[in-house]
């Protein structure tokens, strides 16, 4: 397939670290905080090609503003018909992966040929690093890091939800959803917990995604409505995506020394007085056979699913469209859908 160019608006809390030609270039570190921490602007991306997850160059940059976004910015989504996605990234993303994987995204979206699957996207960009993946002692170093700044984020992405709420505004009864993937999950938790005890309860997303997330299994039944346990006031259906062929889930499961969200979804999944299908679709990826990359090209694809699977990335698709989302099974007894053949029982 073609490569294709795409613009998107995005948000940072990155240390700005200075320019090249005419792209700013951030370091791996939160900004402080004030309200004037975070950056943001659009740009846009070319070279990108749906079947080739990894490709995509920053070409353009507008002037960056502090502490939201230009009203001109606002104004265009306005006077767009599209729905809007926005999009948090996970570990081992530069602030160039963040911002070329979010054009992806707009990119596989709309491929999928379904009634209103163009979206703008609005990307967050934490500080994370990129990892090698083949440097143990190297990669544990970068997932720490990672981690750190991840809970750091909590702040600027309240920042980020002020900025979210006046989208919310300006494009009316149009969709605004959350694509959210990996350890943007875990910042997520951090800051829907913070931005829950410190605002009114109110409606931001029609659809929360949560792909393969690195984050507490128990994070919606947390000690004193923390974590994401306040999630289903802000948005109003709730997807999680789980993968227990997921390798990196087992690693962070290691790391972490608890089960995460995103290896078999909650502990608790098939009490729908808790997981009600209202609110929450829980979508077990196991056994995922359609990757796109091969593991040379991409050694994390297993962690990539929701972006590397044209069937995830239909049903994702599906989801945050509001067609109606047509799954293989559906076991009543665990509350869990199934995109994939399970293994069989010994």
């Amino acid at each position: 397939m073609a490569a294709t160019t795409a613009s998107i608006l995005f948000a940072t809390n990155r240390k700005l670290t200075g320019e090249a030609g005419g792209i700013a270039t951030f370091d791996d570190n939160v900004q402080d905080v004030t309200p004037e921490a975070l950056l943001c602007g659009s740009a846009e991306v070319s070279d990108i090609d749906i079947s080739s997850p990894d490709h995509g160059t920053i070409d353009r940059m507008s002037k960056l503003t502090t502490g939201g976004f230009d009203d001109g910015a606002i104004a265009a989504l306005a006077q767009s018909k599209n729905d809007v996605l926005v999009f948090v990234h996970g570990a081992s993303n530069s602030f160039e992966d963040a911002i070329t994987r979010g054009a992806y995204n707009k990119l596989w979206l709309a491929s999928a040929k379904l009634p209103n699957c163009n979206f703008d996207v609005v990307a967050f960009t934490w500080p994370a690093r990129t990892y090698t993946y083949w440097d143990v002692f190297s990669d544990t170093t970068g997932y720490r890091h990672d981690q750190q700044q991840a809970t750091a984020s909590a702040y600027h992405f309240g920042l980020f939800l002020r900025q979210v709420n006046r989208i919310r505004a300006a494009i009316g009864t149009r969709k605004l959803n959350l694509l959210c993937h990996s350890m943007g999950n875990y910042m997520l938790g951090g800051a829907v917990e913070a931005w829950s005890r410190a605002n009114p309860a109110q409606s931001i997303f029609d659809t929360a995604v949560l792909a393969a997330a690195d984050e507490v299994a128990t994070t919606f039944t947390a000690p004193d409505n923390g974590r994401l346990c306040t999630l289903k006031a802000l948005a109003k259906n709730i997807t999680v995506y789980f993968n227990y062929d997921d390798v990196l889930m087992h690693l962070s499961h290691i790391a972490n020394c608890d089960y995460r969200l995103g290896y078999d979804g909650p502990p608790n999944k098939a009490d729908q007085t808790v997981f009600e299908r209202a609110v929450y679709s829980l979508v077990d990826c196991t056994g995922v056979d359609d990757y796109i990359s091969t593991i040379l090209e991409q050694p994390d694809r297993s962690h990539q699913y929701y972006r590397q699977s044209p069937t995830v990335r239909f049903d994702i698709a599906q989801t945050l469209t509001g067609a109606t989302v047509r799954r293989p099974r559906y076991d009543e007894k665990a509350n869990v859908y199934s995109l994939f053949a399970q293994p069989q029982s010994l």
